[in-house]
């Protein structure tokens, strides 16, 4: 359920976000894309891992690759734990600094996780 829920926002937010600047998401969306799969490296191999690296991998800009944060997080948190999936995402979201609009980035959690 949570994972049908997942893929409907990060359609759904796509279809709702602005267009990125191109000069800079060119330059580092392999740095991204590998952050990504790095972080996905160590997990058992299966069909989800498998559907996921191939996302990553064929996902056309870092808008795309921004919303596919949550279904990292849903199958880092299956396979890790949640607070393990927090970290990891975490490292994963750095590497968006200063390249998407200021709106789309995420906020500080009022919990301080």
């Amino acid at each position: 359920m949570r994972r049908t829920i997942a893929k409907l926002t990060t359609s759904l937010m796509g279809l709702l976000s602005e267009p990125t600047p191109e000069v800079s998401a060119k330059g580092r969306i392999a740095v991204v894309r590998q952050a990504m799969l790095d972080q996905l490296a160590d997990l058992a191999a299966g069909p989800q891992l498998t559907k996921m690296r191939t996302r990553i991998l064929y996902a056309p800009d870092l808008q795309s690759l921004w919303y596919l944060r949550a279904d990292i997080m849903t199958l880092l948190a299956e396979a890790l734990g949640e607070s393990v999936a927090t970290k990891r995402l975490a490292a994963i979201s750095t590497q968006f600094d200063g390249l998407l609009p200021a709106a789309q980035m995420s906020r500080p959690n009022r919990l301080g996780h």
